[in-house]
């Protein structure tokens, strides 16, 4: 009878996490903060948009969007184009995500390997699975600027760069 009960409960929790979609064992970013030492990521840009730019900046840099989207809690607005998607809060750029066609400020592209990553950006960072990507990610406290790699087969397949915010 106790097995039972076990079963039939631990099989709703585990209905209950594949329908919310989210992984118990998932941490947000903010958990590595204060255990992650800090890099220089004041010079990571796009086409000299970096976080901070207005809208304005990123309309003369990449032209009209191919799609704008409105979201409301928080409430932003997201300008994408073909291979990235600039985050604005009040017409400023809070982070930016590369798919393709980009590189960092150190040369990293989509495609290079977790090594190369760790060689360019260095052994002070943090690392966590979100939605069964590995992610290595890099803390700059004195810019309040995050930088994430999210890794497939060892192999880079997007990167977002934002702004810090504390409270989340």
């Amino acid at each position: 009878m106790y097995k039972n009960i076990m079963t039939t409960f631990l099989l709703c929790v585990l209905i209950i996490v594949i329908l919310v979609g989210c992984d118990p064992l998932e941490k947000d970013i903010m958990n590595f903060y204060q255990s992650t030492e800090s890099i220089d990521l004041s010079q990571e840009n796009i086409n000299s948009i970096s976080i901070s730019s207005n809208k304005n900046d990123i309309l003369e840099a990449f032209g009209i969007p191919n799609q704008v989207e409105e979201v409301e809690n928080p409430k932003s607005q997201y300008l994408i184009y073909d291979g990235i998607e600039f985050g604005l809060i009040e017409e400023k750029v809070n982070r930016y995500y590369i798919q393709e066609n980009y590189e960092t400020t150190k040369g990293i592209v989509i495609g290079d390997s977790k090594d190369r990553v760790i060689k360019e950006y260095g052994q002070n960072y943090y690392e966590r699975v979100e939605s069964n990507i590995e992610t290595l990610g890099y803390f700059d406290k004195d810019h309040m600027i995050n930088i994430e790699f999210g890794i497939h087969e060892n192999k880079v397949v997007a990167v977002i760069v934002e702004k810090i915010d504390k409270k989340r």
